[in-house]
């Protein structure tokens, strides 16, 4: 009788682990992912970078994983994007926990001010993540029963880009270029003016110093040097005038000369 080759003994043997392995593994999964819950987050501005699989913290800790991000239509002609996340029902110290009892913990914590937050993980990817913490001086804002989900929502407040956005939607950037306008008009219009009154004011200094001393004396020296100065300030104010006229942004950037 021929006896069996060892070769064939050994994969019969780790046939048989790999099945025990699988059959454990299947069962045990299943019953995790029975015990998994699926918060709902709405973000208001763009979940860029944000994908399935991108994980999920509490102040730093792993808890989850996005598990899916949709997109619904609603009457108002915008496109509400709820995401869906993971929570691990082992992630606390008291060991497993039952569907209900993640439930009831997980809207525990909503009620203490707990919000999810769009974080940069990489900066070069732009990858994203979503941050749970407690933020309770935000207004909790749900939206999951107005459009017909039945999931427990997590509520959401911007993100620092989403703020810095919003802050410079806030800035009167229109009314700021009027009143640098109106400021490059007026200094254009009373330019002439400002001209003729530093000419008027040359002419009298100089009659002014000829009346007080003649020709050679100090006081007249120093009348001379007044003379040229008030000159160069007029001419220094010309050439201001000209090139704010040519570049208005220098009121705002600011320039080393003209």
């Amino acid at each position: 009788m021929k006896q069996p080759s060892r070769r064939a003994i050994g994969g019969f043997v780790l046939l048989v682990i790999l099945i025990i392995i699988g059959t454990v593994l299947f069962f045990f999964g299943r019953r995790f992912d029975r015990n998994y819950i699926t918060p709902v987050l709405f973000f208001e501005g763009s979940v860029k970078g944000l994908s399935v699989g991108s994980n999920v913290y509490f102040r730093g800790v792993p808890v989850g994983r996005v598990e899916k991000i949709q997109l619904i239509p609603n009457n108002e002609d915008k496109i509400i994007i709820p995401v869906y996340v993971r929570i691990d029902p082992r992630m606390t110290a008291h060991g497993e926990m039952s569907r209900s009892e993640m439930a009831g913990w997980i809207n525990d914590l909503i009620r203490h001010g707990l919000k999810g937050k769009l974080q940069t993980q990489n900066v070069l990817t732009g990858q994203m993540t979503i941050e749970l913490d407690f933020y309770p001086k935000y207004p909790p804002r749900f939206q999951a029963e107005k459009y017909g989900i039945d999931d427990i929502e997590i509520p959401t407040i911007p993100s620092m880009l989403d703020e810095i956005s919003q802050n410079l939607e806030k800035i009167p950037l229109s009314d700021i270029s009027t009143n640098v306008n109106g400021v490059l008009q007026q200094l254009h219009d009373d330019m002439p003016a400002l001209m003729r009154q530093s000419t008027e004011a040359v002419v009298s200094i100089n009659r002014l110093a000829d009346s007080i001393a003649g020709p050679g004396t100090t006081t007249m020296s120093d009348f001379n040097k007044m003379i040229r100065d008030v000159s160069e300030a007029a001419r220094a104010v010309s050439r201001l005038s000209d090139y704010l006229e040519r570049h208005p942004e220098a009121l705002l950037k600011g320039k080393g000369g003209y």
